[in-house]
């Protein structure tokens, strides 16, 4: 089944933790939940696990600049098997909750 939604790519400025974190917020989501959040410290890592999610690269490649740019930035309207987000890490913690 797939999940449509955002991915958020949050690009840190300074401090000695991960440099990208990136997220996935589904559009069904009620605002109770918490999107979980992968962490990565070169967006060449930030290209590979878009790609392992099935992000084609014509759609990442615009916010893959964006980062590369110095900013943040997050790619809407992405559809993603249910399979693969649960794979990623990238479950909500409330969704979590209510598979358990």
């Amino acid at each position: 089944m797939a999940i449509d939604g955002t991915i958020r790519i949050h690009r840190s400025i300074g401090g000695t933790g991960a440099a990208f974190r990136v997220s996935f917020v589904p559009y069904d989501t009620d605002g109770e939940t918490t999107a979980s959040v992968r962490s990565f410290h070169e967006v060449q890592q930030v290209r590979a696990f878009l790609k392992t999610l099935g992000v084609p690269t014509q759609i990442s490649a615009d916010a893959l600049r964006q980062l590369a740019a110095g900013r943040s930035a997050s790619i809407p309207n992405v559809s993603l098997d249910e399979d693969d987000v649960k794979d990623a890490g990238l479950v909500s913690t409330m969704a979590k909750a209510k598979a358990s």
